[in-house]
């Protein structure tokens, strides 16, 4: 019983980290990601939208790739991957 739920409970944890991550074909970007290796991974972006505070200053950039039919958004601070998400 002990073991059925520590399996349980590893996996419960896990689906966060499925989450934060996308493939393009065999490789993978996830959160943390540096900017460099999203175009590596997945090459140019079809868009880039620059992201603004509140006061209009630049604080980010979104990439957004159109792969089949969803497209995948990968927003990016300071160098790094910070949310990834899919829209179908």
């Amino acid at each position: 019983m002990r073991y059925l739920a520590a399996i349980v409970l590893s996996l419960l944890l896990a689906v966060p980290a499925w989450a934060q991550s996308v493939a393009f074909g065999s490789k993978l970007v996830t959160v943390g990601d540096s900017a460099g290796k999203v175009y590596q991974v997945a090459g140019k972006p079809d868009r880039v939208v620059q992201l603004q505070n509140k006061f209009g200053a630049n604080n980010g950039e979104r990439f957004e790739y159109y792969v089949g039919n969803k497209t995948v958004l990968i927003t990016v601070r300071d160098g790094h991957v910070v949310a990834i998400s899919e829209v179908f």
